[in-house]
C-alpha cells in the first residue's frame, strides 16, 4: 500500500522516464556482470559491474545516474564508464528505484545509493570506493553520505541541485508536491535536501563539484550555494565548465574532464595499484 501511494506521488516527477530499459548501442553486454541489490528504500535494485581494463586496479567507483529513460545506461552511452575502466577503476552502475530495471518503492533514493555503494565495497573489500553522480544521482549521493555506514572515500558530483525546489521550481505540480511535503512530512524532505546533507556529512569524504556554464537546470549559482555550504566541512573543489550543458561536462571538455576527474580520484583514493 505504501509503495503504491509513493508511485502516485512520484508520477508527476518521474512518470515520463518509466519505460522498459534497453542496452545502449554503445555498450557490449558481455563485459558486464548483472547484480541485484536490496535497498533500505524497500526496492530491489538492478546493477551492472565491470572490471577495470588491465591487471592493475586503483579503486572502485559507483556511478549514480541522472533522471532519464536510459537510467544506468547513461554512463555507458556517453563514455564515462569506459573512461574510468581505462584509468584503472572497477565500476558499478545501478538504477535508482523506479528507474530502469529497479523496482519502485519510496522517495528515499539516498538509501539506494547507500545500498549500491555497500554492495560494491563488498565485491572489492580491499579497494577504496568512490561515487560519481550526475544531477539527481549527484544530489542523492551527497545525501547518502550523511549515513554513518556509507563506504565512500571521495565523490565526484556533477550538477547536484542544492534543494529539490531549486530543480523543480519551474514545474508547477512537482513544486506544489515538494511544498506540501515540507508541511506534512518535513523530515522526509530534509533527507533529500543536499544543503541539509552538507551539514551532516559522515567521514569527511573529499568532493569534486562540477557545474556547466550552459546548464539551465542546475546553474552555476546553485552549485556555488552548495559549495559554500560544503567547503568549510570537508575538502571540496569546484570546477566550472565553459559551454557544458546539464550533466554533459564530459562531452563539452573531454580532455579536461579526464584530467580533473581521474586526477581527483587518483589523489583521493590513493592511486595505489593492486593486482585485480
Amino acid at each position: 500500500m505504501k509503495h503504491a501511494a509513493y508511485r502516485l506521488f512520484k508520477k508527476p516527477f518521474f512518470g515520463r522516464f518509466v519505460r522498459p530499459w534497453r542496452w545502449p548501442a554503445e555498450a557490449e553486454s558481455e563485459q558486464w556482470q548483472p547484480l541485484r541489490v536490496a535497498s533500505g528504500s524497500g526496492a530491489t535494485l538492478s546493477a551492472l559491474l565491470a572490471k577495470a581494463h588491465g591487471e592493475h586496479v586503483k579503486g572502485a567507483v559507483l556511478m549514480c545516474h541522472p533522471m532519464g529513460v536510459v537510467a544506468k545506461g547513461f554512463w555507458m552511452k556517453y563514455g564515462h564508464a569506459e573512461l574510468l575502466r581505462q584509468a584503472g577503476y572497477h565500476v558499478m552502475l545501478f538504477d535508482l528505484n523506479g528507474f530502469g530495471e529497479s523496482s519502485s518503492s519510496t522517495m528515499d533514493f539516498h538509501l539506494d545509493v547507500l545500498a549500491a555503494g555497500q554492495a560494491l565495497q563488498a565485491e572489492y573489500p580491499q579497494l577504496a570506493v568512490a561515487v560519481l553522480g550526475a544531477s539527481m544521482g549527484a544530489a542523492m549521493s551527497l545525501c547518502a553520505m550523511t549515513q554513518a555506514d556509507h563506504p565512500f572515500k571521495a565523490a565526484v558530483l556533477e550538477a547536484a541541485f542544492p534543494t529539490l525546489l531549486h530543480f523543480w521550481s519551474r514545474y508547477p505540480i512537482p513544486r506544489l508536491g515538494i511544498q506540501l511535503s515540507r508541511l506534512v512530512y518535513p523530515a522526509g524532505e530534509r533527507r533529500l535536501r543536499p544543503l541539509h546533507a552538507a551539514e551532516h556529512l559522515c567521514g569527511s569524504p573529499a568532493l569534486l563539484l562540477i557545474y556547466g556554464e550552459a546548464d539551465e537546470f542546475t546553474p552555476v549559482r546553485d552549485g556555488q550555494l552548495l559549495w559554500q555550504a560544503l567547503r568549510g566541512r570537508t575538502l571540496t573543489r569546484f570546477w566550472q565548465v565553459p559551454e557544458a550543458r546539464h550533466t554533459h561536462a564530459y562531452a563539452a571538455e573531454p580532455q579536461a574532464y579526464a584530467q580533473q576527474v581521474i586526477g581527483f580520484l587518483d589523489e583521493q583514493l590513493g592511486g595505489q595499484q593492486q593486482v585485480a
